[in-house]
C-alpha cells in the first residue's frame, strides 16, 4: 500500500461519545480498557477531556464495537447520533490562549489568587520569561498597595486610552470672594 493510502486511513478516525457520571471517568476508563483488551474489540483509544466532565470519546472503526464494549457497564451509556469528527476533538484539546494587550494605566480585574475580585491599575507592562507578571496598584482598598500578579490571573476591564476619551471635561475652578 502506498504512503498516501496509509495516511488517508490513519486520518479517518471515528470517535463515539459515551456518557458517564461526572467524577467517575478514570474508573470507567480503566474498566473499559480492561474489557476492550480482554474481548479484543476494535476500540483503539479512550479519550477524556477534563473540560467536558461526564463524557468519554471512544475511537473505533465501527459503532458495533463500542456498543458491545459499553454493554454491561451500568454507568456508561453510548449517546445516539453520528460519530464526532476528529476536527471537533482537536478543537476541544487545543485551545489558543487568549492574548490580551495590557499596558500601563489599564484597569484590570483580578480573577485568581489572594486578591480575587479586586480591581487594579497596571503600573508596568508584562515582563518575565515563561510566565509573565505585571506590577499593579490595588484600587478597591484605602492604602496604595503595589503587587506583582501573573498575567493569566487578571482580566482587562478598561483600557487607559478609552478612559481618557470618556473622561468628562475638567470643570473650571470657582473662586469665591474672600470675606473680611
Amino acid at each position: 500500500m502506498s504512503e498516501e493510502g496509509k495516511q488517508g486511513k490513519e486520518l479517518k478516525a471515528f470517535f463515539f461519545t459515551v456518557k458517564v457520571p461526572a467524577g467517575q471517568e478514570a474508573g470507567i476508563i480503566k474498566l473499559l480498557a480492561k474489557k476492550a483488551e480482554y474481548t479484543g474489540l476494535g476500540v483503539k483509544s479512550i479519550l477524556f477531556v477534563p473540560r467536558l466532565r461526564g463524557y468519554l470519546f471512544l475511537e473505533a472503526d465501527r459503532e458495533f464495537d463500542v456498543r458491545k464494549l459499553v454493554r454491561g457497564i451500568s454507568r456508561a451509556k453510548l449517546l445516539p447520533g453520528s460519530p464526532v469528527p476528529m476536527s471537533e476533538i482537536d478543537a476541544l484539546l487545543y485551545r489558543e490562549p487568549e492574548k490580551i494587550e495590557i499596558e500601563p494605566g489599564d484597569i484590570v480585574q483580578i480573577i485568581k489568587g489572594n486578591f480575587k475580585g479586586f480591581r487594579a491599575m497596571v503600573l508596568s507592562p508584562p515582563s518575565g520569561k515563561g510566565r509573565k507578571f505585571i506590577t499593579a496598584r490595588l484600587l478597591d482598598i484605602e492604602r496604595d498597595w503595589e503587587v506583582q500578579l501573573p498575567i493569566d490571573s487578571v482580566k482587562l476591564v478598561e483600557k487607559a486610552k478609552e478612559r481618557e476619551e470618556e473622561a468628562p471635561p475638567e470643570e473650571e475652578e470657582i473662586h469665591w470672594p474672600e470675606e473680611g
